[in-house]
């Protein structure tokens, strides 16, 4: 049986090795078409990516062996994730495909695979594609077809009409920052069309620059540029635009948290979240839970990633839940994160108030430090002696008045470290301690 192949997010890492080089990705592809005819669905896939310098080339692979293996391939060229998503839903494609490593530096790439609704894929279909790899034979590379220019208007026109009325953001200036990835093309037009004054940036990508000193995962450009400009506000997207950052007028960075209580008030003042509840992921600081319980509302907890939040909505009827880097999903608009849909109703609900952006949240987080350990190899946390040693001292000092959190990367050779606490000296002590830990039982890679 081959190695594992997905991890929380698709399948991910340095592109044109294992698992992205040719055979792998080429096996893949006829895996999915056998599983979609087994599954007694007529092999057609969307497949699309981001900006990547690999991207075509794993494009043109996985196309050639899913085409050689009887399946039909619509090739969307540059399209964000949540693109995809949303032109699977309501139609008759049996899966999407998208070549992007996310918010992953350019070197990476990776592979994404969506169901015939637009959702990602379940772990029990993912296990079975990598036991498909191992039995399949891919046909030789060849050209991918030509892109269908018309998904991308597609893609606009389904984002505009989630808006309630025309122009919802007429009088609003919005720095854009596209991270010079998916959504450099679809990001400016989107906020034209609902109305705003647009500033874009990191919207030229060379293939190189994806993510690069921009984006989602580095706001900083984007937090100078609106503050220069006077703008409004300021959204940051990532490489495959599945993410949103804002950045209100005085410069302050608003993130998942913040927007997810803003976008839960919203939605509970118009009796349009059933229960009253939300999903946030374990990453999510707990003054996040704090402010919406004040406002009538609960959290459900959930593991990381947004496949595992969309699943806990799922599962309880909630319409709206995320994660602290960015990806949001509301129900009544889609099945996965989506930047510039959140981006765009979290700012049309600033310009419904006519306040500012910086009043949308008023959030005030419990300290809470976030470390990531490089490591040579993953185990077990109980497994590891110091480890287990200090998380059990530091979970004793800790209860009652904060918490602590231990899980490896799913997209990276990474073991994260937080510590969420009353006071920073002390979270900072202890997520030290814990790091010290880390490193020791597993070593550097």
């Amino acid at each position: 049986m081959t190695e594992r192949l997905f991890g929380t997010d698709g399948i991910r890492g340095r592109a044109l090795e294992w698992p992205l080089d040719e055979a792998t990705v080429g096996r893949l592809g006829a895996a999915l078409a056998e599983e979609l005819r087994a599954a007694g669905r007529r092999p057609e896939i969307l497949l699309a990516g981001d900006t990547r310098a690999s991207t075509e080339t794993l494009a043109s692979w996985f196309a050639t062996a899913f085409r050689g293996a009887g399946g039909v391939v619509t090739w969307g060229g540059v399209l964000p994730t949540p693109a995809v998503s949303q032109l699977l839903r309501g139609g008759d494609r049996a899966a999407g495909v998208v070549i992007s490593a996310s918010h992953n530096p350019a070197d990476d790439n990776g592979i994404k695979v969506l169901g015939p609704g637009g959702e990602k894929i379940d772990d029990e279909v993912e296990r079975r594609l990598e036991r498909l790899v191992d039995t399949v034979e891919p046909a030789v590379s060849a050209a991918l077809p030509a892109v269908d220019h018309g998904l991308a208007e597609r893609y606009l026109t389904t984002l505009v009409e989630s808006h309630e009325r025309p122009e919802p953001l007429r009088g609003l200036h919005v720095v854009l920052d596209c991270a010079n990835g998916a959504g450099s093309a679809i990001g400016p037009e989107l906020l034209a069309r609902l109305g705003a004054r647009v500033t874009v940036i990191a919207a030229r990508p060379d293939g190189l620059n994806i993510n690069r000193g921009c984006g989602a995962t580095s706001p900083q450009r984007l937090v100078g540029r609106v503050l220069a400009e006077g703008a409004d506000a300021g959204l940051a997207l990532d490489g495959d635009a599945d993410r949103a950052i804002l950045v209100d007028e005085r410069g302050r960075v608003l993130d998942g948290d913040d927007i997810l209580l803003a976008w839960a008030r919203h939605l509970r003042k118009r009796r349009r979240l059933p229960g009253d509840r939300v999903v946030a992921t374990v990453m999510s600081n707990f003054g996040l839970e704090r402010f919406l319980a004040a406002d009538g509302m609960r959290v459900t907890r959930c593991a990381v990633g947004d496949r595992a939040v969309w699943l806990a909505m799922a599962a309880d009827g909630i319409a709206l839940g995320g994660e602290q880097s960015g990806h949001v999903i509301c129900s009544h608009h889609s099945v996965t994160g989506d930047g510039l849909l959140t981006g765009s109703h979290v700012l049309a609900i600033a310009a419904d108030l006519e306040r500012p952006v910086s009043e949308l949240s008023d959030l005030v987080r419990m300290p809470q430090l976030l470390l990531n350990v490089p490591v040579a190899e993953r185990r077990p946390f109980d497994e590891m002696p110091r480890v287990a040693r200090e998380l059990a001292e530091v979970e004793a000092r800790l209860e009652g008045r904060g918490r602590v959190l231990l899980r490896y990367s799913g997209t990276e050779p990474l073991a994260r470290v937080m510590v969420e606490g009353e006071d920073a000296g002390e979270i900072q002590e202890l997520a030290g301690r814990l790091t010290d830990a880390v490193r020791a039982d597993l070593g550097q890679p």
